[in-house]
């Protein structure tokens, strides 16, 4: 199966990438790991006319505990998730979770904001997200903004972000030793 004829551009900051999609309007749309996405195209389930790839935003792929919480950036990849000291000892049930996900493929090409942003209710980092109360960071052309998951999740394959919206990072606050 082959996707329709797309555009595509590897905008090198988040700025960069925020005012392509500003200026590609509906037609385009975020390319993270590409594992949720990519096969959507091939089916022709999804038709955009212009791909953002913002996997080379080096400032998004981080995992970092800060001010009680825990930060991690939006292309964190599955595996990343998954092998993470910090998570293993704070979050057991996200690392737990990644480990499960797909196949090595699909854990060392796909994100967290990825995964996050295409709110499939199958998905495994979704329920973990809404379990765990996590915020996610979103940039767009007015801003940044936080959205809790239980806002952020909004129908079947359908989340709270504007279309010219990327999700920056989630932050999970650090739960007592012990607790998760």
């Amino acid at each position: 199966m082959i996707p329709a004829a797309f555009d595509y551009v590897v905008p090198r900051t988040l700025p960069e990438a925020v005012a392509e999609l500003v200026k590609r309007g509906q037609e385009a749309k975020v390319l993270a790991g590409g594992h949720s996405l990519i096969p959507l195209m091939k089916l022709r389930l999804s038709t955009p006319s212009f791909l953002v790839d913002i996997g080379r935003i080096s400032n998004l792929n981080y995992i970092r505990e800060e001010d009680g919480h825990v930060a991690i950036g939006a292309l964190a990849t599955h595996h990343d998730i998954e092998f993470s000291d910090l998570l293993k000892k704070k979050l057991p049930l996200l690392s737990g979770a990644a480990a499960q996900i797909g196949d090595p493929q699909v854990r060392n090409r796909g994100t967290i904001g990825g995964a996050a942003s295409h709110a499939d209710p199958f998905g495994d980092f979704p329920a973990c997200l809404l379990a765990l109360d996590a915020e996610l960071k979103v940039v767009g052309p007015k801003g940044e903004r936080n959205i809790a998951a239980r806002d952020f999740f909004v129908d079947t394959f359908t989340s709270a972000l504007e279309p010219d919206e990327i999700v920056r990072e989630i932050r999970i606050a650090t739960p007592p030793t012990g607790s998760t």
